[in-house]
């Protein structure tokens, strides 16, 4: 049960991976607000073909990019915690009430292995997300990407391409991405996680999204990069 007992008590990565999504929330808000002063000291004429402020907006995306990648790692890092510490209790409870434990300690032993070996492979980049995330999407006949209108699917859920136009945090762990679709219609799709991820690194591209309706927006389910 030893690795067991170092996911309870190493919470070092927790707290570094937290520091940075603090830091690279910390900058978002910075990098926001040299945007609105740039913004107000220019004509709104000449601010599509201010150098400053096309810098200050690629900085606040690679920024946003950065909070969505710390945001993911840390949430998948408390839930990881949060089950070692429901086991462990567990396991002192039927340690307590004289029950074999081997298959239960067998079991927690196979599990931390194969979180151990899936830790180990390379750490996934945001626009590496995209290219992981195309599976489902890719199901869909390749003209479909190209198609403005939404294609309806069976469960409910919808399929769309779309224009990233700017992605802001919605609430801790949620963002928002303003997203104009091929017909000209624009939208808000509000995505978490690796979904996150991905809209806050297609900012000027295309995406296919699959999507379902939400009460202030679309909410994404898979994202795709286009082209």
């Amino acid at each position: 049960m030893q690795k067991l007992t170092d996911v309870l008590i190493n919470i070092a990565e927790i707290e570094a991976i937290a520091y940075r999504a603090f830091t690279a929330r910390c900058r978002i808000y910075e990098l926001d607000a040299q945007i609105k002063a740039a913004e107000a000291a220019l004509p709104p004429n000449q601010r599509p073909n201010s150098p400053e402020l096309a810098k200050l907006h690629q900085e606040l995306n690679a920024a946003r990019a950065e909070w969505a990648a710390a945001d993911a790692r840390l949430e998948a890092l408390k839930a990881r915690h949060a089950g070692a510490v429901a086991l462990a209790n567990l396991l002192a409870a039927m340690t307590q009430a004289g029950k074999d434990t081997q298959a239960l300690e067998a079991a927690i032993e196979a599990a931390l292995n194969g979180q151990a070996a899936q830790e180990q492979k390379p750490a996934v980049q945001p626009a590496q997300v995209v290219t992981q995330q195309a599976h489902p999407a890719q199901t869909q006949p390749a003209q479909n990407q190209g198609n403005a209108q939404a294609q309806a699917a069976g469960d409910g859920t919808e399929s769309g391409t779309f224009h990233v136009l700017e992605v802001r945090e919605s609430k801790p762990g949620v963002v928002r991405a303003y997203c104009q679709a091929e017909d000209g219609g624009k939208h808000a799709i509000f995505a978490k996680n690796g979904n996150a991820q991905a809209l806050a690194g297609a900012v000027g591209k295309k995406v296919l999204v699959k999507y379902r309706q939400g009460d202030k927006g679309l909410i994404a389910l898979h994202v795709n990069l286009v082209g």
